[in-house]
């Protein structure tokens, strides 16, 4: 489980730290019906989810500042603060009752993830990283399974 742990957060500090502007055209998750995309302002999808499980503040490490995470038990969200209003940063599926928009989730196999998204993605320490407009879609692979996913937001 620690293994895991620290694959989850080499993953996030290698794609959630990149350098790459592009438009708000994305992969997005989506829960409840309120679309959750990199870039977009948060302040309605907080509004209309309730309150997190948890909430904590970190320092950033693709912004200046700190991020806030919101704990919803299977997903957690980051946002961060620009000009005057949070925007979405990441989102970290946690278990399987979640999956992409396409259907993989934690525990799909990775030839599942191949034949929905293709081979377009960057393999980096079993980490699987597609890129679409703001987006980076990470998932990390071990014995051919999935054991995380990650939305996170390109940066400038």
């Amino acid at each position: 489980m620690k293994k895991l742990l620290l694959l989850i957060i080499l993953v996030i500090l290698f794609a959630g730290c990149s350098s790459n502007a592009e438009s708000l055209d994305g992969y997005y998750f989506e829960t409840n019906g309120l679309k959750i995309a990199m870039g977009d302002v948060a302040s309605d999808f907080l509004v209309k989810t309730g309150t997190p499980m948890d909430q904590y503040s970190a320092p950033s490490c693709a912004f200046d500042g700190d991020d806030t995470v919101y704990d919803f038990g299977s997903y957690q969200i980051t946002t961060y603060l620009s000009k005057g209003g949070e925007i979405f940063t990441g989102v970290y599926l946690l278990d399987d009752r979640f999956s992409t928009k396409e259907g993989i989730k934690i525990g799909s196999k990775l030839s599942d993830m191949l034949s929905t998204y293709g081979d377009e993605y960057q393999e980096n320490y079993g980490a699987y990283t597609y890129s679409l407009g703001l987006t980076d879609l990470s998932f990390v692979v071990i014995d051919d399974v999935i054991t995380s996913i990650s939305y996170l937001h390109k940066v400038e």
